[in-house]
């Protein structure tokens, strides 16, 4: 290297360690090749950059959640993923999407550059790279302050400190008003329930179904008297310990925020309720206990932060939406008598109900007097309606008629007296046998009949699939079906539960019913095995294993299940929807030729 080279170099890594003492970025550098990891990596660092490296997605995600980065360097190309893949999920993550990506490949392969620009990245590099030209390349990138606007945008936490001393701290913590309702939302658009656990003057615990990561951006919104108040904040917890729990969310909020006027609403209904006085609807809205959502539907329990307050206590509390299903019990509502409150959810309470005219029973679902006046919620509950009027199939819950009547939004549907297929899974229901087969072959049939209408369910999961009375197995809860293009294709945004939601749905991919099979392969590993596929401490580890992980085969977590019917079900879990079934008729013909071998196996004895 000449004399004057050496001089600017020695420039550029000065001008770069003045610059790391006032930003904290570092760069994360994703290759395959570990060589070239090595090389690469060292140069940099001579640079004086902080530079960690990683050779897959898992690895990449892993430094992304514990280290300040300021610029990820992608080969087109890593263990688990193709570089662009990778950018594309990046830039769905609110979290990480402003993060400077430089996709670097290798001089032959230089394909779909206009597309990487189109979908957010910084630079395209090509190697080999004279190392000099690549690092300041790196410092104009660098220099352009991206990461510093990541900082800037997320609300940072209050500092909470906390007393050594465990019986003063507890004095200093406030008792929850038990199921208080309040709304979250990542992109202010999609509002979805959660239910206050306990609160104080930091920040919030919150029992919800939507999916969060720690260090997310999040609004919450709640409806006071003199209208809705939002507050910015930023998750500091997830809780998320099994699939028989929900998720638990902890949110602190800035000193600026509009928490302060949402904690002194709290705090004069914490009086209140210390008097054992209720307040006007109008003051108070409260949520039923069992609420859910499209993303995750199973609240049988939260583990409460401890960071963030209190103990809890359910004793005194009075649901408004309880309040007004239990006014609903014994009226009418257009030509439906209600007879009994079956159950609730995130959009609304299911009746059982008598049509006098036919005198038969009804299923009525009813939108939530919360969510009655949000348009947005009307039109999700009307879509679900129309989807379901167009699947006329006796393994899908028949819809009636829809109804809105004094402001009550309905639709009349058939009703099912039974068992979901969680219910049989906690009844421990031996599910390894011809019945089982079966409803796995009924499941497949309807599920092609729904493909056949351009329409995919998207939440197939146990608690989604019942069984009636007299043993037929009926498909319900449509609420995030979407409609596709004329290629069986649809661009959406990552909805489904956790434990059963496919690699596809969780990049953001285009999907189709290939999706749907992987749900379903993952409900019934759930059924044979008593286990869902995958588990973690925390939805983001969960969506992580199904994207990098393969799940234990069926028939070593059970043994009991065949090795045929366990391949059948390991290969509808298959990573690459290319790889799996691609239509639910292979996935009926290899079921129905392992139910004749059962059969004639047990002729034989």
């Amino acid at each position: 290297m000449s004399q004057t080279k050496k001089q600017e170099k020695n420039k550029l890594i000065s001008h770069i360690i003045v610059k790391r003492m006032h930003d904290p970025g570092d760069i994360l550098l994703i290759n395959r090749d570990e060589g070239f990891l090595e090389t690469t990596a060292r140069y940099l660092s001579d640079a004086g950059y902080l530079t960690y490296s990683a050779m897959n997605m898992r690895e990449a995600l892993s430094i992304l959640s514990l280290k300040p980065i300021g610029l990820i360097i992608c080969d087109n190309e890593v263990q688990d993923i193709s570089g662009f893949e990778f950018l594309r999920f990046l830039k769905n993550d609110p979290l990480r999407e402003a993060i400077p990506f430089i996709l670097f490949v290798p001089v032959h392969d230089q394909g779909r550059a206009a597309k990487a620009f189109q979908v957010g990245v910084a630079d395209f590099m090509v190697y080999p790279m004279e190392m000099d030209v690549f690092v300041e390349r790196i410092k104009e990138i660098m220099d352009a302050n991206e990461y510093d606007k990541i900082r800037n945008a997320a609300p940072q936490p209050i500092e909470k400190k906390r007393d050594s001393n465990p019986d003063k701290r507890r004095h200093t913590r406030k008792k929850p008003v038990p199921n208080l309702n309040i709304q979250l939302s990542r992109d202010g658009i999609l509002w979805i329930a959660g239910i206050i656990k306990n609160y104080s003057k930091e920040g919030i615990f919150i029992s919800t179904s939507m999916l969060g990561k720690k260090g997310l951006s999040i609004t919450i919104t709640m409806p006071l008297a003199n209208g809705n108040i939002t507050a910015e904040g930023e998750i500091v917890r997830v809780s998320f310990d099994d699939y028989n729990h929900p998720l638990g969310m902890g949110i602190c909020f800035t000193v600026e925020s509009d928490w302060k006027i949402i904690f002194d609403y709290l705090e004069s209904i914490l009086e209140v309720r210390k008097k054992k006085e209720v307040d006007s609807p109008e003051q108070v809205l409260l949520a039923n206990h069992n609420d859910e959502t499209v993303i995750m539907s199973d609240n049988t329990g939260v583990e409460i932060d401890d960071a963030l307050i209190a103990d809890h206590d359910d004793g005194e509390s009075v649901s408004y939406n309880k309040r007004f299903y239990n006014s609903l019990t014994g009226k009418q509502l257009d030509n439906y008598k209600i007879i009994s409150l079956i159950g609730t959810g995130s959009m609304g309470g299911v009746f059982k109900a008598i049509d006098p005219a036919l005198e038969r029973e009804v299923a009525l679902k009813v939108i939530s007097y919360d969510l009655s006046s949000k348009e947005n919620f009307r039109k999700m509950f009307i879509k679900e309606a129309r989807i379901i009027s167009k699947l006329n199939h006796p393994n899908i819950a028949q819809i009636y008629s829809i109804g809105n009547q004094n402001y009550i939004l309905y639709f009349a549907m058939e009703f099912i007296s039974g068992l979901t297929l969680k219910d049989l899974i906690k009844k421990n229901i031996n599910l390894n046998t011809i019945k089982g087969i079966d409803y796995l072959i009924d499941i497949c049939r309807t599920l092609e009949f729904v493909k056949q209408k351009n329409i995919l369910h998207r939440d197939i999961k146990p608690e989604n699939i019942l069984i009636n009375s007299s043993g037929i197995l009926k498909i319900v809860d449509f609420g995030v079906a979407i409609k596709t293009d004329a290629d069986g294709e649809k661009q959406a945004d990552m909805v489904g539960s956790p434990y059963y939601i496919s690699p596809d749905a969780i990049l953001g991919r285009m999907i189709d019913h290939r999706s749907d099979i992987y749900s379903l392969g993952a409900t019934y590993y759930h059924a044979l095995s008593s286990a869902p596929p995958f588990d973690g401490k925390d939805t983001e580890e969960v969506l992580l294993k199904h994207l990098n992980e393969k799940p234990v085969p069926l028939h070593e977590k059970n043994p009991k299940v065949s090795n045929l019917l366990g391949s059948i079900i390991d290969k509808m879990l298959l990573k690459d929807p290319d790889e799996r079934y691609q239509d639910y008729q292979e996935i009926i013909k290899d079921l129905q030729n392992f139910r004749v071998k059962v059969l004639t196996s047990l002729k034989r004895k």
